[in-house]
């Protein structure tokens, strides 16, 4: 008998630059899957948070509210989704254990599984490289106006973190790759991930 499949949350997890993003569309497009991108939210907020800033003088306090309000965006869209029966591949940070727990309690709700997909680079100087060519490139008509466009923003936001960003997952399947290998081509990379989940799938 076939087994049968579950919903999954492939939890994306990984700082800017890792290549989180390219990888998270490689995998929902094998997978034919929702895609559910973070930032796809937030870039729309801009005209938003300027109003807020502009009323309140307080930029910061705008960016903060805005930033909580995409996540709870996202966690609605991704409950959508698996309310449907569909996987779905959310690309966030992950930044925090409270995301994760997010994650775990609509994946409860919904009969569904998580796993978690980590970007974790092991080529500094490349990791660097593509964060800065892409915020060479940027604008605030392209979106990720609100990222980090040069390493040394990457590593104040970082530092900002204060450790949080490494934690324990528990029992969550993990699996940890870097695209910056250059023997590890993206395709090759994307199959391990796509095996990885297909492997998590049965319930």
């Amino acid at each position: 008998m076939e087994k049968k499949c579950r919903p999954l949350i492939v939890a994306m997890k990984g700082h800017p630059g890792t290549g989180k993003s390219t990888l998270a569309r490689d995998v929902a497009a094998a997978l034919r899957c929702p895609l559910l991108d973070k930032d796809d939210v937030r870039d729309c907020t801009l005209p938003v948070q300027q109003s807020l800033a502009a009323a309140t003088s307080s930029a910061g306090g705008a960016a903060a509210l805005l930033n909580d309000l995409s996540y709870s965006v996202l966690w609605r869209m991704a409950e959508t989704q698996l309310r449907l029966g569909l996987t779905v591949v959310v690309d966030s940070p992950l930044s925090r254990r409270t995301h994760l727990d997010r994650l775990l309690h609509l994946a409860r709700r919904a009969g569904a599984g998580v796993v978690v997909v980590e970007c974790r680079p092991s080529d500094e100087a490349e990791w660097r490289r593509r964060l800065e060519s892409r915020g060479a490139a940027a604008s605030a008509d392209d979106g990720g106006w609100h990222k980090p466009a040069s390493w040394a923003e990457l590593r104040s936001l970082v530092e900002g973190y204060g450790g949080c960003t490494v934690y324990d997952v528990g029992d969550v399947p993990r699996l940890v790759v870097d695209t910056t290998l250059a023997a590890a081509g993206a395709e090759e990379v994307s199959a391990a991930v796509v095996e990885f989940i297909r492997s998590n799938a049965h319930g």
